[in-house]
Formats: C-alpha cells, structure tokens, sequence
C-alpha cells in the first residue's frame, strides 16, 4: 500500500462515518479503493460544508451576528477543490482547521445571542 493511499486512509477515518470507513477498508484493489476513498472524502467534505452553510443561515434568520462565520464558510468551496486536486494531508489540516474555526464562530454566535 502506497504513501497516498495511507495517508487517504488516515483522512478518511477523521471525516466519513464509522460504516462508510469500515466498507472503504474491505476493498482489496488498491485503485478501486483509491478512488472510492477521494470519492467519499470529497462527498463528506460537501456535506459538511453544506450543513455549516445550513446552521449560519438559521443563525442569520435569528438575527445572529454571523458575519465571520459567513466569511469563513465562503472559503470552504475553494479550499475543497484545491484539495480536490492534491489530496495532500497538508491541505486537509488547513481545510480541517478551517471547518473547526466555522464551528468555533457558530458556537460564539450561539452564546452570545443563548440561541
């Protein structure tokens, strides 16, 4: 097993859920699994985009100060297709990072208001 492949690995036991990691693993072609792994990363990635995207908006009808979190949350789409085209570890910590200070500004948003 390749270096990318580990490391693909390595990412997707941190973002997919615990079955969809479990069935990523039973796969014996390692180019089969290669690309279901950047298939699911990638899918996962969207989805808690979308969701982060879903909460602010909420926030935002509440009239929550969500202007940070707005902000940050515009740069996921760009971050994930630069990810997209490495699927460097590197790249996915700062993406990471990034969906963990969304998180952060939510919360934030949250407390201040007691929404």
């Amino acid at each position: 097993m390749g270096k990318e492949l580990k490391n693909l690995l390595k990412i997707a036991k941190k973002i997919t859920k615990k079955e969809v990691y479990k069935k990523l693993k039973s796969i014996n072609d390692e180019k089969e699994l290669e690309h279901a792994l950047k298939y699911s990363l990638i899918s996962s990635l969207h989805i808690q985009c979308h969701k982060l995207e879903k909460e602010i908006e909420d926030l935002e009808k509440k009239s929550g100060d969500v202007f940070f979190a707005r902000n940050k949350s515009l740069l996921m789409p760009s971050k994930i297709k630069h990810f997209q085209v490495s699927f460097d570890i590197k790249e996915f910590n700062k993406l990471h990072d990034l969906i963990k200070d969304i998180k952060k500004e939510i919360k934030n948003v949250q407390s201040t208001k007691n929404i």
